[in-house]
C-alpha cells in the first residue's frame, strides 16, 4: 500500500510541475485530475500525448493511480449528461493508453436523492452505467464510483445504495473509490463498510472528518457547520483500524490524499497527511 495524493488541490499548476513536486517530496503515485480543461490531463485535448505523458512520469519515477472526473452522470439536463458520458469515455480511453487501471467518477442523480423517486433513479443509473461499464471492461479499466453525497446529488452515498447499484450493474469492473470521510458525518461505520464491500474497493481517498460537537448541539444535524474535512490524523477516523480492514480485505493499492482541510495550505496539507499516513502504512 502506498500514499499518494489527488492532484486537484494543485489544479493551477501544470502537469510537469505536479509530477516534479510529487517526486521531490517522496510520492511515487498520484491520482490525476482529468476534468475538461484540466491543466494536468484533459483526455479531450491530450489524447495524442500519452507517450509524452508516460515518459514524463517515468523520468520522475511517478505512476498514476487513477484518472478522476466527477460530474453528475445522471444530470437531469440531457445535454449535460451526454457531455459527461462522452468525457468519461475519453477518460477511460486515456487510462487504457497510459496503462492506468482505474477511472474515478460520481454516479450522480437526476434529482436530490431525498426527493427522488428511487425506482426511477436506479432505472436511470442502470441505463446510463451499463454501457459506460462495458466501455471500461473493453478497455481493461475499472470504474470506481466515489461515495460523496454531494449535497444530495450522488446516489452512491451509503452502503445500502452501493448494494442496489451493484445488483443492477454487477460487473466486476464497477466498484468504489472509497472515501471514509463522507461516512463519518453520516454516522456510518467505515470499518464495517470496508469489511462488507472490500472486493469492490478499487481506490481509496485519504481524507478525515472532524465533528464540531458544540455546533452540532446548537443546530442539530439539519444545520450547517457542525463538521468539516481534515487531513488524516486531524479528525475522528481510526486510520490503523481502517488500514487493517483494508489489508484484511486484500486491498494493497493506494491511499490517495484528497486535501480539503480549511486549516492547511495546499502543499503543507498534503505533506502533513503523508507524514501521518507513513507511520501507519506498511
Amino acid at each position: 500500500m502506498r500514499v499518494g495524493f489527488f492532484t486537484a488541490i494543485f489544479r493551477e499548476w501544470d502537469f510537469e510541475r505536479v509530477v516534479r513536486w510529487a517526486a521531490e517530496h517522496g510520492f511515487s503515485v498520484i491520482e490525476v485530475y482529468a476534468a475538461p480543461g484540466s491543466k494536468h490531463i484533459d483526455p479531450a485535448a491530450d489524447g495524442g500525448r500519452a507517450g509524452e505523458i508516460k515518459r514524463l512520469l517515468e523520468a520522475h519515477g511517478v505512476e498514476v493511480s487513477a484518472l478522476s472526473y466527477h460530474p453528475n452522470n445522471l444530470d437531469p439536463d440531457p445535454e449535460k449528461r451526454r457531455r459527461s458520458h462522452e468525457h468519461l469515455r475519453l477518460c477511460i480511453d486515456m487510462a487504457h493508453r497510459l496503462e492506468v487501471p482505474v477511472v474515478s467518477t460520481f454516479v450522480g442523480s437526476p434529482a436530490h436523492f431525498l426527493t427522488l423517486d428511487l425506482e426511477r433513479g436506479l432505472a436511470e443509473f442502470k441505463e446510463a452505467f451499463e454501457p459506460l461499464v462495458k466501455h471500461a471492461e473493453d478497455a481493461g479499466v475499472r470504474l470506481a464510483i466515489e461515495n460523496c453525497p454531494m449535497g444530495g446529488w450522488n446516489l452512491a452515498y451509503s452502503p445500502a445504495m452501493w448494494r442496489a447499484l451493484f445488483e443492477l450493474v454487477p460487473s466486476p469492473s464497477l466498484g468504489l473509490n472509497f472515501d471514509p470521510s463522507h461516512l463519518v458525518w453520516q454516522f456510518i461505520d467505515y470499518v464495517k463498510a470496508v469489511r462488507d464491500f472490500g472486493d469492490r474497493i478499487f481506490h481509496v481517498h485519504a481524507k478525515d472528518t472532524e465533528i464540531i460537537y458544540e455546533r452540532l448541539d446548537e443546530v442539530g444535524i439539519y444545520g450547517g457547520g457542525w463538521w468539516r474535512y481534515r487531513v488524516p490524523g486531524w479528525g475522528l477516523i481510526d486510520w490503523r483500524a481502517l488500514v487493517s480492514a483494508l489489508r484484511e480485505a486484500g486491498y494493497d493499492y493506494v491511499l490517495s490524499v484528497e486535501h480539503e482541510d480549511p486549516l492547511f495550505g495546499p502543499e503543507e496539507g498534503v505533506l502533513a497527511a503523508k507524514r501521518y499516513l507513513s507511520q501507519i502504512v506498511p
